[in-house]
């Protein structure tokens, strides 16, 4: 699978490569959501991992942009969980969310869950 990664903190960014090219996955970095765009328009995205803070960016604004442009399953970092953010990310759209810090096997999780929508089109929460 083709990840893309979108972080304004690059050392996360290279850290997340790392743990998903361990686990077969392509990455792709970007610290801002120009730079995310622009890979978007010219690499074949499988899924995107998203943060909600992304410096002077808001993540939630992006991760609306993304999910009306397309079916891209987007899963948010986010390192303070209160739950109207967590309302908010899935009324956005978002496939799922990851807390930081997170681990390989919560990654090798969401991979799961994301290669269970390319097959089935189905999302975590649409499953029984």
């Amino acid at each position: 699978m083709n990840i893309l990664i979108v972080d304004d903190k690059p050392n996360l960014v290279r850290v997340t490569a790392v743990a998903l090219s361990t686990l077969g996955c392509q990455t792709f970095g970007a610290t801002t959501s120009a730079a995310a765009t622009q890979l978007l328009a010219t690499e074949r995205i499988d899924a995107v991992f998203l943060d909600l803070n992304l410096g002077g960016e808001d993540g939630l604004e992006y991760l609306s942009e993304l999910t009306a442009r397309s079916k891209i399953p987007v899963i948010i970092f986010t390192a303070h969980p209160k739950d109207e953010v967590v309302g908010k990310i899935w009324d956005r759209g978002a496939f799922g969310y990851l807390l930081k810090p997170f681990t390989v096997e919560d990654l090798r999780q969401q991979l799961a869950q994301i290669k269970q929508f390319h097959l089935t089109g189905k999302t975590p929460r649409s499953i029984p």
